[in-house]
C-alpha cells in the first residue's frame, strides 16, 4: 500500500462517521445470540496504528501520525469488537454453537453493514474469535475503519465445533452458518444498545472467504431472509472443486498447504469412507492424531487437526504436491479414490450450482502468480458467470496471493469510502 493512498484514506475516513441513530424497539428473547465471549474497545487511532504497523518503514511515520492524531482529536471515534457464540446448525442439520466477531462504532452511526467472511486459516488459533479473546484485532475487520458494522463468523471447526474439520470448499451449509451469525448480531445490538440494524449488506471475502462470500449471497437470494445485498466483492478463492484440483495438479505446487483439508472435510461431512492411503502418500496418509509415525501418526490426522500454523505445515511437508498427494491426483481427471469425491465436489461448486440474480453486482479479483490458489479458479468462475449472464467484473492482476490480497483490500476500501 503506497503512502499517498494510505494518507488519503486516513483523511477521507475522518469525514465518514455519519448515519442513523439508535431506535426504540421491543426486545424479545434472543433466538440466535447466546453469550459474549470477549469485548475489546478501541479508538480509531488505536485501530489505525495497529493496522499500519504492518507496513513498517514504507510509511513516513511522522506524516501518518499527524493525520491519525488529527482524526483522533476531531472525532475521537470509539469502536467495539465483540466475540460471541450463537445458535446455528451443522451440515447434518444438528444444532451447534457457532462463534464469530463483529465490530461497531459505539456512537452507532454506521454507514452500513459489511459481512466479511473469514480467510480460513489452517489453525483455529487465528480465527477471529480466538484472536479477539487475546486482545487483538483481526484482519477481516478492516471495513470498520470506514464506519461500517462488520460481521465475521468463524464458521465451523472452531471452539465449540472444534471436533469438526473446517468445511473447506463446502457451499452446503456455509450460507446458513453465516446468516445465523448476522441474526445473532442483530439481536445483540437490539438487546445491548437498543439499536435496530439495517437489512442491507455488502458481502466481502478473500481467499477461502471468497467462495464463502458467494455462498452467503446465494443463501440470501434463495431464502426469505429480508436481507438485501448491495454488492459482493470476492477474490483469491477456489470456486469449483474439480477445476481447483485440475489447476493444482497442473502446477504441482501449493505454497499454502490447504489441499489435504478438502478430502478430510468432505470425507467427514459426506461420510465417504475414503481410503486415505489412496489419497495421500509419504506418511501423510497416517490416520492417528499423534506426532509419532511409529504409532501411525505424523500424517493428515495430526497435521490437520487445527493446531498447527501454516508455516509449520510448510516446514514439514513443503510446497511440492507430489511429495504428499497420491499419484492419482495428477492424472488430469478424477480417478481412483478421488472419484468418490466427484458428486460432492460438483454439489458444492458455487460456480456451477448458483446463478446470481442479474442485478447483483459481483466484483472478482485474483493474482496471476498466485501459488496459494491458482488463478484458473477465478478464470473459471468468471467464464461461467458471464455465460449465465451475470453482472460480474473481473480484475486479473499481476502478483501473488498476498500482493493480490493487498490490492483486494485497497479496492474494497475504495468502494466503502465512495459508497
Amino acid at each position: 500500500m503506497q503512502r499517498h493512498y494510505v494518507c488519503l484514506l486516513l483523511v477521507i475516513v475522518s469525514f465518514l462517521w455519519i448515519s442513523c441513530s439508535p431506535q426504540d424497539a421491543p426486545v424479545d428473547e434472543p433466538k440466535y445470540f447466546v453469550e459474549e465471549l470477549a469485548i475489546l474497545d478501541l479508538t480509531l487511532k488505536d485501530w489505525l496504528n495497529d493496522m499500519l504497523a504492518d507496513f513498517g518503514d514504507e510509511m513516513d511515520e511522522l506524516e501518518v501520525d499527524d493525520i491519525i492524531d488529527f482524526i483522533d482529536r476531531v472525532l475521537s471515534p470509539k469502536l467495539r469488537i465483540v466475540a460471541i457464540s450463537y445458535n446455528t446448525r451443522d451440515h447434518f442439520g444438528n444444532p451447534v454453537l457457532g462463534t464469530g466477531c463483529f465490530v461497531y462504532p459505539l456512537e452507532l452511526k454506521p454507514k452500513g453493514v459489511v459481512e466479511m467472511t473469514p480467510i480460513g486459516d489452517l489453525d483455529q488459533e487465528t480465527s477471529p474469535t480466538l484472536v479477539v479473546e487475546k486482545g487483538n484485532f483481526y484482519i477481516e475487520s478492516f471495513p470498520s475503519l470506514f464506519n461500517y458494522i462488520t460481521i465475521t463468523p468463524d464458521m465451523l471447526g472452531v471452539r465449540y465445533t472444534r471436533h469438526m474439520p473446517r468445511p473447506v470448499m463446502l457451499d452446503h451449509n456455509s450460507g446458513l452458518v453465516a446468516y445465523h451469525m448476522r441474526k445473532a448480531v442483530e439481536e445483540y445490538l437490539l438487546i445491548k444498545e437498543n439499536y435496530r440494524m439495517s437489512n442491507r449488506s455488502i458481502i466481502i471475502g478473500y481467499s477461502h472467504g471468497g467462495p464463502t462470500a458467494l455462498s452467503l449471497a446465494k443463501y440470501y437470494s434463495q431464502n426469505p431472509t429480508g436481507i438485501k445485498i448491495d454488492m459482493v466483492y470476492t477474490g483469491g478463492g477456489p470456486y469449483d472443486g474439480i477445476e481447483a484440483f485440475k489447476a493444482f495438479a497442473r502446477t504441482e505446487r501449493n505454497d499454502y498447504p490447504a489441499i489435504p483439508w478438502i478430502p478430510i472435510s468432505m470425507n467427514y461431512y459426506y461420510q465417504l469412507d475414503l481410503d486415505f492411503s489412496k489419497i495421500f502418500t509419504n506418511g501423510m496418509e497416517n490416520p492417528i492424531d499423534s506426532p509419532d509415525p511409529l504409532e501411525g501418526g505424523d500424517g493428515y490426522a495430526y497435521w490437520f487437526n487445527g493446531a498447527h500454523w501454516s508455516s509449520k505445515l510448510r516446514n514439514r511437508w513443503g510446497n511440492d504436491l507430489r511429495y504428499y498427494m497420491h499419484p492419482d491426483f495428477f492424472s488430469g481427471q478424477l480417478k481412483g479414490e478421488f472419484l468418490k469425491m466427484q458428486e460432492c465436489l460438483e454439489e458444492n461448486s458455487i460456480a456451477l450450482n448458483w446463478t446470481p440474480p442479474p442485478l447483483l453486482e459481483i466484483h472478482l479479483l485474483h493474482g496471476s502468480e498466485d501459488t496459494f490458489v491458482p488463478v484458473e479458479c477465478s478464470d473459471f468462475l468468471y467464464k461461467t458467470y458471464k455465460e449465465k449472464g451475470c453482472s460480474i467484473q473481473y480484475e486479473r492482476i499481476t502478483g501473488n496471493h498476498h500482493e493480490a490480497g493487498f490490492e483486494f483490500i485497497k479496492k474494497a476500501a475504495l468502494y466503502l469510502l465512495l459508497k
